[in-house]
């Protein structure tokens, strides 16, 4: 029996198609059903499609290759009589057979590789825009119905001529539409945007993460972090060791044969910074030094070119655009990196910002009891994680709050650190980074 399609139209079609070819209807049938899942005509979206071609078919169809071909070819027909055009071309194009045979021929991985290649030249799908967004490999409802509707805007753009795949400058004409449509409402009732919904979401999703010490402390923080942190007044002050490293690097910076920075740049350093009394022998030997190479690498704001080190292309958009983007790339890499160093990090600047006081020691604990609660374990032992470890988790963050002045300046070691105005301002914003950043596959 025939599987219901529940559009006429369809219907139609099929049966003049039938009249033709009775094989070649009865593959459009069960391609578009799979398709549309019996949604009709008005279901079918230029991503599905895609989606379906390249790769649901190839994987999800216990058939051979020769009927994966037959399937597409004759879907491309049924589109052809229903007067979708791109869509018919899209089912016989070049690009379907081929990935129809990498997958067959070379495997899923290759297959996979080509279909992603594939649709991002059909300018159906939806860029990551630095700044603004960056998509999940694993979305929440929310985001996916953003996304979704994210490639319908992209593709009424591609009908109207908006935006012409393979021409110049349509990569640029993407990105703009996916801004005009993040920032366009969502609910009309509340006024609420597209991308206020997927930050939403995702601040909820973070918030809600394992552990209940943790749970506790993001959800009571979560709604302050709705908003971006714009940078403070006292933002340039705090930034002047990494704004001195990217001004010698937009220079050049000399580097000795270890890659270091040569002697006259740290010395200009440790005086300008006042790092260190003594004469320094080399930038291994200066604390703050090394923490800065390592933010501003982590940031991705420099390179190194033989015996030079050079602001790399996100280093040169940072350093033309001031403080304010520098103070926006920094606070977001505040916390490191390293998955492990990451999440203590993160439990850090929460218990920092609760109000409670915390020495060296108090603040190793707590963090450490957190993340045995959220199931962190001595990878070596399979013990709980100890405080001791938690400590060295942690010192990338205390070196970076040092260098950058966040913490009361004047306070003896043994005393509980405390964050000052920016260095609060700083922490904010480093955790709505974290909450905001897209969640990677497999999800943690």
């Amino acid at each position: 029996m025939a599987e219901p399609i529940g559009d006429p139209v369809v219907e139609a079609a099929l049966a003049d198609l039938a009249r033709a070819d009775a094989d070649t209807a009865a593959a459009a049938r069960a391609g578009f059903s799979s398709l549309t899942w019996g949604e009709g005509l008005n279901a079918v979206t230029g991503y599905g499609l895609a989606d379906f071609l390249w790769y649901q078919l190839p994987t999800k169809w216990m058939c051979d290759l020769d009927e994966k071909h037959e399937i597409a070819a004759a879907l491309g027909e049924l589109f052809h009589r229903l007067g979708r055009t791109r869509y018919a071309d899209m089912c016989a194009s070049t690009a379907t057979a081929d990935i129809l045979d990498t997958y067959e021929h070379d495997g899923g991985t290759a297959g996979f590789k080509a279909y992603r290649s594939a649709l991002a030249a059909t300018g159906l799908q939806p860029p990551d825009i630095p700044g603004l967004i960056e998509w999940g490999s694993v979305m929440g409802l929310d985001e996916a119905s953003a996304y979704a509707s994210a490639s319908l805007a992209l593709e009424h753009a591609v009908d109207t001529g908006e935006i012409r795949p393979g021409r110049p400058g349509w990569r640029k004409a993407a990105e703009q539409t996916i801004r005009v449509f993040l920032d366009s409402p969502r609910d009309h009732l509340t006024g609420s945007t597209w991308l206020q919904w997927v930050h939403t979401e995702r601040l909820q999703d973070w918030a809600e993460g394992r552990g209940a010490e943790r749970t506790r402390l993001a959800t009571a923080i979560s709604n302050q972090l709705l908003h971006p942190v714009a940078a403070p007044d006292t933002a340039a002050h705090h930034l002047a060791p990494l704004q001195w490293l990217l001004d010698h690097a937009a220079a050049g910076a000399a580097l000795t044969q270890t890659g270091t920075l040569a002697r006259p740049i740290v010395a200009d350093g440790c005086r300008r910074f006042d790092w260190l009394t003594a004469n320094p022998r080399s930038e291994s030997d200066i604390v703050e030094l090394w923490t800065l190479r390592e933010l501003a690498k982590q940031i991705g704001a420099v390179r190194r070119s033989g015996r030079r080190l050079l602001l790399s292309t996100t280093g040169k958009t940072a350093h033309a655009a001031g403080t304010p983007a520098l103070w926006q790339a920094t606070t977001s890499n505040l916390l490191g990196s390293d998955d492990a160093g990451a999440a203590a990090g993160e439990i850090a600047l929460l218990l920092l910002l609760s109000g409670e006081d915390y020495d060296y020691r108090e603040l190793n604990d707590a963090v450490a009891g957190a993340l045995a609660d959220q199931g962190w374990h001595d990878q070596r032992t399979g013990e709980r994680i100890t405080p001791d470890q938690t400590g060295t988790l942690l010192s990338d963050l205390r070196r970076r709050i040092s260098l950058l002045h966040l913490d009361d300046d004047e306070r003896r070691f043994d005393e509980p650190l405390r964050l000052n105005d920016t260095g609060r301002l700083a922490a904010h914003a480093a955790l709505r980074a974290r909450a905001l950043w897209p969640r990677p596959y497999p999800y943690r």
